[in-house]
């Protein structure tokens, strides 16, 4: 089980869930809403915009080769065609610790969150959005798009159709919380990313992803780039009512985007669990009787990600980077079992012909999970809420492992002796 000499192994971030006082976000505004959607607010989240050098060295030490994070929209532009230098040089120095440490840069321009403005304007509801995304692509990538490896439009593209029935029933279960998010909104909350699925989202979505593209394509012609999508397995029970639930899910969700990432340099597969559809038409996520559940309530499902990719593969014949996979456990153990699992999935679907180019693990640290908080634990690295002290856990150190021989058959320590080995390259404590 062996990879390629140019295969791409990395741990992931997002801006909003790690850098901390992204005050200017429609977010931040959410999760302090009275009452709030959210279980708490993200605040300094693990202030990784002052310590992300020690957490590339971190992930260079591992011997991760890549590192994925997101450039944050509100941040750059924080008011319309306002374009903050200072925060361009942040994510110049952030790439810059990459490229130090031997660690390729791989940037998401889009993942979750926009600036206040563009949600008072009704942000992914609002047809100007593709634009608008597009502007801020241009000029961001137009600084910092030729030191880039990788290039990530938009971050689980389809996820708000994915989500779109569960929305509604968040919104008519909790009509307070709505209430008050769109008072500090100053719109509907369709404004924010994981509500927007439905009433012309896909087409602006596709709309603005494409434009970016092109505009980061143009920026830096040598930077792959492409969207990453939220593909999960997805079975049937043998009922026609359920297979016939399944096209029409997969039809809606996956399909308008499969088209569109036929164009790509790659498209990124982000896989976590699996989807059931039943004989009564009905989708779910939640576990069968008796199945292993993660902190998220999702199935165990390591196998799930080769399905996804396979999936994809079949659909598009577009190379495959997967740009997130992960488990949200307490048990450090069952996480090193997860990715192990996962692997041997991927392998097994590239020695069936299946393009995969990567495997980017979600997350490299214990961070802010949107509307759940800091409860699930999905990091490679523990992050001590009140001091905001790093803990390197084995699966971080096996995953190096895998990638520093670039093969699975390498016998993986759970020491501490390896711990330390790798802690002190950075100056980091195992405990």
């Amino acid at each position: 089980m062996s990879f390629p000499a140019d295969f791409v192994w990395g741990a992931a971030t997002a801006a909003h869930q790690v850098e901390g006082g992204n005050t200017n976000s429609d977010c931040w505004l959410l999760e302090h809403a009275k009452p709030s959607l959210f279980a708490e607010p993200s605040n300094d989240a693990c202030d990784h915009a002052a310590r992300y050098a020690d957490d590339i060295a971190v992930l260079a030490a591992l011997g991760l080769n890549t590192y994925r994070f997101s450039i944050e929209w509100a941040r750059v532009e924080p008011e319309e065609g306002a374009f903050s230098q200072a925060a361009l040089d942040h994510y110049k120095r952030v790439i810059d610790a990459c490229w130090s440490r031997g660690v390729r840069p791989m940037a998401t321009f889009h993942h979750f969150t926009n600036p206040r403005w563009v949600a008072r304007d009704g942000g992914w509801a609002d047809d100007r959005i593709a634009e608008r995304f597009a502007r801020y692509c241009e000029f961001t990538a137009g600084v910092l798009g030729g030191e880039l490896a990788y290039a990530c439009t938009i971050n689980e593209i389809n996820i708000p159709d994915a989500l779109s029935e569960l929305m509604q029933r968040v919104k008519a279960k909790h009509p307070d919380r709505k209430a008050a998010a769109e008072q500090v909104l100053g719109a509907p909350i369709e404004a924010f990313y994981l509500f927007a699925g439905g009433n012309g989202y896909t087409e602006r979505a596709l709309r603005a992803h494409m434009l970016a593209r092109d505009a980061i394509k143009t920026a830096a012609p040598h930077v792959p780039v492409g969207m990453t999508m939220s593909i999960q397995e997805c079975e049937a029970e043998p009922a026609d009512a359920a297979q016939a639930a399944l096209r029409a899910y997969k039809a809606r969700v996956y399909a308008p985007y499969y088209d569109v990432a036929k164009s790509d340099d790659f498209l990124g597969v982000q896989t976590y669990t699996r989807t059931l559809f039943s004989a009564d038409g009905k989708a779910s996520r939640r576990p069968p009787e008796g199945a292993e559940v993660t902190q998220m309530g999702y199935e165990y499902r390591p196998q799930a990600l080769a399905a996804a990719c396979r999936d994809a593969w079949s659909a598009t014949q577009t190379p495959i980077l997967v740009t997130e996979s992960g488990i949200a456990t307490k048990d450090d153990g069952r996480r090193r079992a997860f990715i192990r699992a996962a692997l041997e999935g991927v392998a097994a679907a590239m020695a069936d012909g299946v393009d995969i180019r990567g495997y980017v693990y979600w997350t490299l640290l214990d961070n802010y999970e949107w509307m759940s908080g800091y409860a699930p634990l999905f990091g490679l690295v523990g992050v001590d809420r009140r001091t905001m002290a790093r803990a390197i856990k084995p699966s971080a150190v096996m995953l190096g492992q895998i990638a520093r021989a670039n093969a699975l058959d390498v016998q993986t320590a759970e020491s501490d002796v390896a711990l330390s080995a790798v802690g002190a390259a950075v100056g980091v404590g195992s405990n």
